[in-house]
């Protein structure tokens, strides 16, 4: 039974990973300075204040999911797209109804004093957008575990007696990856924190590569700039250490179960009684697709609406859809460089991403080592903070005297494409290596046998016969590395400016019309690549499944 294999295997996976944590965190705290201390208290507690949001909705995402009506179905698409969503997009969403300029804040009389902001605000955002995550990771775990616990407990008590006593445990694991997760991305991300000076490991990083190179101290405080510059490597080891333990513990346990070739949404009958649930979860579904998807995007639409015109000589307020589509249009004009910048290296980044990522996969059914290579790869991808990446490369590209190598760092995209590279790895990577683990072995050894080397096997079995999978991997990377933003500004060449970048200094001033068309039109791209990707994945899979 599939189920009960996962819960054998994932327990002494999470007591190694308990034990791997005390190890690592005992000693990052007797060697840590206070600094630094602050720092891991501070990005350790943003992680667990948005899990205490991110759980709760992903969790209802879940339940109203399985419902068989047109919300149910909508809300699971919805959560879908909203999984790439960049982090920036999320603050101009909601930063466009509470922030300084935010249309809420205007109705209640106030200039350039938002109703919320600081650490009130990052907690929320970081909560809302990590939810659809945390669905994801909670649907695939029910995808892969057969419901015959459910089914018995059913006869002894009622559903809310079997949620709690089995189907909680059962989950268990996965919400202690899911909280896991939503810390790692809390200390990754610079979106929320830069705007709201919330000083976390990857801003505290940010914050002291600016200050060496341009003395940019803006608004935050001269203890915030003092703890900047303070901030020795020990942290970001020490977590980089931590998460990568992570990763190998949970990948190791995971892929060494044999998954059960369904689609991430449960099964379309639903068993006697659950007709009485369908109008609850149908309010559920609403009510969820309303603060998650619905309230953001009407934010900055009301936002790209507002206009101030002369009145006799007086200036007046007010809304009009005309100037929705035209700030759409001005935000598509002012920033059509931007966006072919940003594409370019979102192109070359996740065409990298998938071709080694291919070749890592192929290999990998053959090899251990080739195993090992992945899981580390993709555990310390998923660990690094974006502007570690981004001031490592720039640190190793300032030892190298060598002309070519100067020119390319300094008048290419290459340094951005790198560092694109790494931070947006574990996207592509892992589908593709979920496709190539599902090529049954028998069709490889028969084509073996009839004189086919692992070139011919790869391209034939894996590429061509996946070919949807593999294109629809690609559009999800492309997605995800167009709206990258932490790891690959630091090394942004000068002239060479991407959406992402130029989004986050004007969210500095506050969401203004040209902001929220931006926002309307970037969030609009990147969900239709993302949608049309997991399309393909869909389609790949049911092919799979007919043959």
């Amino acid at each position: 039974m599939v189920s009960s294999r996962l819960n054998l295997r994932l327990k002494p996976a999470i007591v190694v990973w308990l034990l791997l944590s005390l190890g690592i965190g005992f000693y990052f705290f007797t060697n840590a300075t206070p600094s630094e201390r602050a720092v891991a208290f501070r990005t350790i507690g943003l992680g667990l204040s948005a899990s205490i949001i991110a759980l709760p909705i992903g969790g209802l995402i879940v339940w109203a999911s399985r419902g068989q009506s047109f919300m149910s179905r909508l809300l699971f698409v919805c959560t879908i797209a909203m999984l790439l969503v960049p982090m920036f997009i999320h603050v101009s969403a909601w930063d466009a109804a509470f922030g300084k300029l935010g249309w809420l804040t205007s109705t209640k009389g106030q200039i350039l004093k938002p109703l919320v902001s600081g650490w009130t605000a990052a907690v929320w955002i970081h909560g809302i957008a990590a939810a659809p995550q945390v669905a994801l990771i909670l649907l695939i775990g029910l995808s892969i575990g057969e419901r015959t616990y459910e089914e018995q407990a059913l006869l002894d008590t009622n559903r809310v007696g079997v949620f709690w006593n089995v189907t909680i445990w059962r989950l268990f694991p996965l919400l202690i990856l899911s909280v896991v997760w939503i810390v790692v991305s809390c200390a990754r991300e610079i979106g929320v924190t830069d705007l709201y000076q919330i000083g976390t490991l990857a801003e505290q990083i940010y914050l002291g590569f600016s200050l060496g190179i341009n003395s940019i101290a803006g608004t935050w405080t001269s203890e915030q700039l003092a703890e900047a510059n303070s901030i020795s490597n020990r942290l970001t080891f020490s977590l980089l250490i931590w998460m990568a333990a992570t990763g190998l513990v949970f990948f190791f346990t995971l892929t060494g179960l044999e998954f059960e070739s369904r689609a991430v949404r449960p099964r379309p009958s639903q068993p006697a009684g659950e007709s009485s649930r369908g109008l609850l979860r149908f309010l559920v579904a609403a009510g969820l697709l309303a603060v998650v998807v619905l309230v953001p995007i009407c934010n900055v639409i009301v936002r790209a609406c507002f206009f101030v015109r002369p009145v006799d000589g007086v200036p007046t307020q007010g809304y009009s859809l005309s100037q929705l589509f035209k700030s759409i249009k001005r935000a598509a004009i002012d920033y059509q460089n931007e966006f072919v910048w940003s594409a370019l290296i979102a192109l070359v980044s996740s065409c990298l991403i998938i071709v080694i990522a291919i070749l890592i996969a192929s290999a990998a059914r053959r090899s251990r080592v080739a195993q090992i290579l992945f899981a580390l790869t993709l555990a310390f991808s998923c660990a690094i903070p974006g502007p570690y990446i981004g001031t490592t490369l720039a640190g190793l590209f300032s030892k190298i005297d060598n002309e070519t190598i100067q020119w390319f760092y300094n008048y290419t995209i290459a340094a951005p494409v790198i560092a694109n590279f790494v931070f947006c790895w574990p996207i592509g990577s892992v589908v593709v290596w979920f496709v190539f683990r599902k090529i049954p072995q028998d069709a490889l050894d028969s084509a073996s046998v009839d004189g086919a080397g692992s070139i011919r096997r790869t391209i034939q079995f894996g590429i061509l016969g996946n070919w949807l999978a593999i294109a629809g991997s690609f559009l999800l990377t492309f997605a995800f590395c167009f709206g990258e933003l932490s790891a690959s500004q630091i090394v942004r060449p000068a002239g060479i400016d991407t959406v992402p970048r130029k989004m986050l200094g004007d969210l500095h001033a506050g969401v203004n019309e040209l902001t929220a068309g931006i926002t309307i039109v970037t969030a609009f791209t990147i969900v239709m690549i993302s949608l049309v990707g997991w399309w393909f994945i869909r389609l790949n899979q049911r092919g799979i499944g007919r043959q």
